[in-house]
């Protein structure tokens, strides 16, 4: 079942509202990154870069926590589509 249907159920309101929010939330950690990197490229110098690239990594850990909550999220939709289309 294509996830569009699944949303429209009424059930999963809350949680595609909760995918929404949690969408929005990437943006932060996406513009940090991207600030980051473009600082430390600006900047030349091998420290800079360093630390660019280190702190740069923990907001990758970031963004794949919330991704991965997201997909755990869209599981769980798909489980309960199914198990309704089955019982």
């Amino acid at each position: 079942m294509p996830v569009r249907e699944v949303a429209s159920s009424a059930d999963h309101a809350a949680i595609v509202e909760r995918l929404d929010v949690a969408l929005h939330g990437l943006c932060q950690p996406l513009t940090v990154l991207q600030c980051r990197l473009a600082m430390g490229e600006m900047i030349g110098e091998p420290d800079a870069m360093l630390e660019a690239i280190r702190e740069s990594l923990k907001e990758c850990v970031r963004l794949n926590q919330m991704v991965g909550t997201m997909r755990t999220m869209l599981q769980h939709m798909m489980v309960d589509a199914n198990e309704k289309s089955i019982g």
